[in-house]
């Protein structure tokens, strides 16, 4: 069974995890279409050895229809799911195009204009818009992906897209660890026995949480220097982008574990990251 099969599944027989999961099951469908790829500039690799994501002062140019489009469906399965109903209020390509690159870049100020102006609530907008930033992200992770092999790149954050990771996969019998982002798919390979977060390499602050009897499969991998968290996983390889999206939502009790000890997700950005994202055909933001 395909991840989005899985996620399908998901989405029609856990009530838990179905409001995510079929937004989900809709970024997946859409990242397989072909007009994304073509909102990517070219990228310059040679930026990664100092610490610079490909996408980093870019300007991404999508087509506003095709977004506007995306988020609909979005805003319609979230009132299918979870009863808010807001379609609606979502009727402008230039926000649709606004509300994904305030999303890439997290940009709270902007989404918190966003909200006030469409009357959605904030944490509802910003959840349709991280989905809805996942096609473009996927594209641009698959853009940059032949620069990310053999590129010096020794961060914890993204080189794609700054984000933090979402999870760490342990690969192979060799159980090399990469990082891997939940939003744009990319992965990077990492060192072992430190915190992807903060650094801290002291074992006595490092610890894990698992389920029991699968502590060498899955578990929430903690730090007692920042109080943060991350979920690592065993895989045979690395994860397709979609798998990643999957293995997150249905781990979600690793998530509950680390929450209720106290450990949480860095609250402040792992990097800067400025992009522009415009509606495909216009420049400084108007349409010729």
């Amino acid at each position: 069974m395909t991840a989005l099969e899985r996620l399908r599944t998901l989405a029609s027989t856990d009530p838990a995890l179905a409001p995510m999961a079929v937004l989900q099951v809709e970024a997946v469908e859409a990242a397989r279409g072909p007009a994304w790829a073509r909102a990517v500039p070219e990228m310059d690799g040679a930026r990664l050895r100092d610490g610079i994501p490909l996408l980093h002062e870019t300007t991404l140019r999508v087509d506003g229809a095709l977004a506007l489009a995306l988020l609909r469906r979005l805003a319609r399965a979230a009132a299918e799911h979870a009863g808010v109903l807001v379609a609606d209020a979502l009727t402008s390509e230039g926000e649709a195009v606004e509300l994904i690159e305030a999303s890439i870049t997290r940009d709270t100020e902007h989404l918190l204009a966003l909200a006030d102006r469409t009357g959605v609530e904030i944490s509802l907008l910003a959840t349709l818009g991280s989905i809805a930033a996942v096609p473009l992200l996927h594209a641009c992770a698959r853009h940059g992906d032949p620069l990310l092999r053999g590129a010096e790149w020794s961060e914890s954050y993204c080189p794609v897209c700054a984000a933090w990771p979402t999870v760490a996969e342990l690969r192979g019998l060799e159980r090399e660890r990469w990082l891997r982002c939940g939003r744009c798919g990319a992965g990077w390979s990492f060192r072992g026995q430190v915190c992807a977060f903060c650094g801290c390499s002291d074992h006595k602050d490092l610890s894990y949480l698992a389920p029991e009897g699968e502590r060498d499969s899955r578990r929430a991998e903690t730090c007692d220097c920042c109080g943060s968290y991350l979920k690592t996983l065993a895989t045979l390889g690395a994860l397709e982008p979609e798998e990643v999206l999957l293995r997150d939502i249905d781990s979600v009790e690793l998530d509950i574990a680390a929450l209720q000890k106290g450990y949480g997700r860095p609250e402040k950005q792992a990097f800067p990251l400025r992009v522009t994202v415009e509606a495909l055909g216009t420049r400084d933001g108007v349409k010729p």
